[in-house]
């Protein structure tokens, strides 16, 4: 009896990635670890960002921690930006706010895009759940966020601690 017509589908494992293959196709679906990890073969945010050394995921962790960094550095440009608006401009009347220059009330939510963008590809790197990544993760976020704290503590807005 023949069953060729019948998809079957096979399943191994390539590294930490689980993989489903359909004998009708030679397309491999990847499945990702559901759980915490260590390794050094990872597909990070995109195919292209593939670690495969240990090289290739200390360099992966360092662009985390700059990632991190620069969401912060957003963050922190915004709440500067705010401060600045507040102290050398008098309180408008909503009725006023449509006066205003759209240039002026642009450029906020364009950092809020980059921002919110930047905190989820960190996020979408923290959950491959390898540990160097999502260590990495985490101290680049927290140094960043102290860095700026510290240096700048007069900045304190409703932004801190939101995306």
């Amino acid at each position: 009896m023949d069953h060729s017509h019948h998809h079957h589908a096979h399943k191994g494992t390539i590294g930490n990635t689980a993989v489903a293959n359909t004998q009708s196709s030679d397309h491999m679906m990847m499945h990702h670890a559901m759980s915490f990890h260590f390794g050094t073969e990872e597909t990070i945010l995109f195919d292209f960002w593939k670690t495969e050394t240990a090289v290739g995921i200390v360099v992966s962790c360092f662009v985390t921690v700059l990632l991190a960094f620069l969401m912060e550095t957003i963050r922190f440009f915004r709440d500067y930006r705010k401060a600045q608006i507040q102290i050398h401009q008098p309180p408008i009347a909503p009725e006023d706010r449509l006066k205003r220059s759209p240039q002026l009330d642009l450029i906020d939510p364009l950092l809020q895009l980059f921002q919110l963008t930047i905190a989820y590809c960190l996020m979408l790197i923290f959950m491959t759940f390898n540990v160097y990544l999502c260590f990495f993760t985490v101290v680049g976020e927290i140094i960043s966020h102290l860095l700026y704290r510290t240096l700048y503590p007069h900045l304190n807005s409703s932004s801190s601690g939101h995306c």
